[in-house]
């Protein structure tokens, strides 16, 4: 019996197909972040940063791409340089601040610049009551320097700042000069900080600036911010192979260079023959541009030459004019400070 049983059931189980293999764990499956269904939108973005929405193929599991309605995915942030803001609207400073120029009706012209003003306060307001439209520029530094600009202004001269910078052996150009060993963040932050104090000024020039003036670094630090706030640069000639005027005219200023000194020498004669001189230059290009300071002696020949330019043929300009005239091609030739500029000592002679 027993036989016969194996015998039936080897026989029957022969006959039956294999069982099928169990099924498999079903497995967990993490879905990608859903974003809405909707068509990308522009996203509001701080300024300089950009949505872009990467585009990719849909993913898949076990070979098969999702369908229509699978996540969608989250938009990528990615950040680009910021576009370079447009120039503001209006006149330029150094035009706004401008004081109006007499026609020249052919003569040829005068710019005289005062530097050092302010420190000084009497010898500041001998040059403030000199006939005009002289050019003041005016030290950071000085004592009630709002007052004493306003004045200025008030007598119908135009307004500079004179910067200080590094000279050359011991000579101090005041507090906060611009150095070229100081961290740059140290110079802008000194130079915004004076600028903010004469906002009149149409341009800027460099109080001794001997070592200042040959520092390419530095000399772009000065342009850029004098760009940026659209004034103008006067080079004041500190040194020889000096790169301010270069550096100022690759930053697209407008720019001149200052053609002599008056009182190197502050004996009256040699001042008298520095004025013979630029009216030399005048006559010759067109323009000059002097550059003076409130000293005793200089105020004494100014205040007896200046009354007489007009009946010796000449026409007195502030640096505005004489700037716009360089620009627009109005006057023959005017001289920058490679063109004329007579033998400097190293410092101290501004």
């Amino acid at each position: 019996m027993m036989g016969w049983l194996c015998w039936l059931f080897g026989t029957c189980a022969a006959a039956l197909p294999p069982a099928p293999p169990p099924p498999p764990a079903p497995v967990a499956v993490q879905a990608a972040p859903a974003v809405p269904d909707a068509a990308p939108k522009a996203a509001p973005a701080p300024d300089g940063v950009r949505v872009a929405l990467m585009s990719s193929p849909a993913p898949s599991v076990g070979g098969t791409m999702f369908g229509a309605d699978a996540p969608k995915l989250a938009p990528i942030v990615v950040a680009v340089a910021p576009p370079e803001p447009p120039a503001p609207a209006g006149p330029a400073a150094w035009q706004r601040y401008a004081v109006p120029a007499p026609p020249s009706l052919g003569r040829p012209t005068l710019t005289i610049v005062i530097d050092d003003m302010g420190a000084a306060a009497a010898q500041s307001a001998r040059a403030i009551a000199l006939p005009g439209p002289l050019t003041l520029s005016w030290l950071p530094y000085a004592p009630h320097l709002r007052e004493q600009v306003a004045a200025g202004t008030a007598h119908g001269h135009e307004t500079m700042l004179d910067m200080p910078m590094e000279a050359l052996g011991r000579a101090d150009p005041g507090p906060d000069t611009l150095r070229t060993w100081l961290p740059p963040a140290t110079n802008l932050a000194n130079l915004r900080a004076a600028l903010d104090l004469v906002p009149a000024a149409v341009a800027l020039s460099q109080h001794e600036g001997s070592v200042a003036s040959l520092s390419v670094p530095l000399m772009d630090m000065v342009m850029g911010e004098l760009r940026a706030r659209r004034m103008a640069f006067l080079d004041s000639g500190a040194i020889p192979h000096a790169v301010a005027l270069a550096r100022a005219e690759a930053a697209g200023l407008p720019a001149l260079g200052r053609d002599l000194f008056v009182d190197n020498d502050p004996d009256p004669a040699a001042i008298r023959a520095r004025l013979a001189e630029m009216e030399e230059i005048a006559r010759k290009h067109g323009h000059a541009i002097l550059i003076g300071h409130p000293r005793q002696t200089t105020l004494d020949v100014l205040e007896q030459y200046l009354p007489t330019l007009a009946e010796r043929g000449f026409v007195l300009w502030p640096v505005s004019a004489a700037i716009a005239a360089s620009l627009t091609g109005a006057s023959a030739s005017v001289p920058t400070a490679s063109a004329a500029i007579s033998p400097l000592k190293p410092s101290g002679t501004e």
